[in-house]
């Protein structure tokens, strides 16, 4: 693995550049939206060329996506501490994730746009999939699947399909919005019914 001390001097400027970068283009898209995100607003506002932001990430669309990338990590962050509390059933769990998750989108409403309606065929890195993919391996390790099971990923990956479905009705701005404790009593409901046909692997 490659230290900073390693790396060249160019490598080092981009990869502050970076640093720099990141938090601002963060806070633009979390308060104005991604469209008020623009090179070179962004270059302005960390004081270097657009040719230097560039240089650094590619194009905008890099920039989108490792905002996209933290906010994957943030929710992770929030899912595993539910799944990692003390005490309860393997029911209980999944439904403690499902309600984090709830959670997470109603108090991080634009971090979820970003991660599940901004632009679909944005191409996100590959930490954001690690993260994506380690969530269903938690998901399936906490409600005692078998992760080598194919019928099993498939049923867990079904069931979360009807909590983000349900988690998109409360918070799309653009549907009649279900109350936070309706779809809290909703989720559990849906969990609990769906583990009555939990399928044999």
């Amino acid at each position: 693995m490659t230290t900073p001390k390693q790396l060249s001097k160019r490598e080092r400027n981009l990869s502050d550049i970076r640093d720099r970068a990141i938090p601002v283009a963060e806070r633009i898209v979390l308060d104005e939206g991604v469209e008020a995100l623009s090179a070179r607003r962004l270059a302005r506002e960390i004081g270097i060329s657009v040719g230097s932001l560039y240089n650094a990430f590619g194009d905008l669309d890099a920039v989108v996506s490792a905002v996209i990338s933290k906010s994957a990590r943030l929710m992770s962050d929030v899912l595993r501490t539910a799944a990692e509390a003390p005490g309860g059933d393997r029911l209980q769990k999944v439904i403690a994730i499902g309600e984090a998750y709830l959670g997470f989108a109603l108090e991080n409403p634009m971090r979820w746009w970003l991660l599940f309606e901004f632009r679909p065929n944005l191409t996100l890195d590959e930490r954001a999939r690690a993260y994506q993919m380690g969530l269903l391996d938690m998901l399936i390790t906490v409600g005692e699947g078998n992760p080598k099971s194919d019928t099993h990923r498939q049923f867990f990956l079904m069931l979360w399909a009807s909590v983000h479905g349900l988690v998109s009705l409360a918070c799309r701005p653009t549907i009649v919005a279900i109350e936070p404790e309706v779809a809290r009593r909703f989720l559990s409901e849906m969990v609990i019914s769906g583990f009555e046909r939990f399928p044999p692997e």
